[in-house]
């Protein structure tokens, strides 16, 4: 039986891949929008990637909460992973902005 903390813990991992999860639907709907015929300049696609270093991490860390039940282990491994999650989604609507500014209408 896990304890109530641990699950709360790993609540949080499983709000950092959902976020993660978030990302990769923005990134297919501008692969699509681009496949469609509204294309982004070519400097949006590095702009669009760099949340994905953050989110890597992130999911690597969640995935790793939910195998293991060490104490230490559980409190390092979801904060780290809730606060690259939130840094990833940061910079995810930052990279969005930042692409619809340089898209020419």
């Amino acid at each position: 039986m896990d304890s109530p903390r641990l699950d709360i813990q790993r609540s949080a991992g499983k709000l950092a891949l959902f976020l993660a999860g978030v990302y990769l639907l923005v990134l297919v709907g501008v692969v699509v929008s681009t496949v469609s015929g509204s294309p982004i300049p070519l400097l949006g696609w590095p702009i669009l990637l760099l949340p994905a270093a953050a989110f890597t991490y992130s999911i690597i860390d969640a995935v790793r909460l939910h195998r293991t039940s060490d104490i230490a282990e559980t409190t390092r491994l979801w904060r780290r992973s809730l606060l690259l999650a939130v840094v990833g989604t940061g910079l995810m609507v930052l990279a969005v902005v930042i692409t619809n500014r340089i898209t020419p209408l």
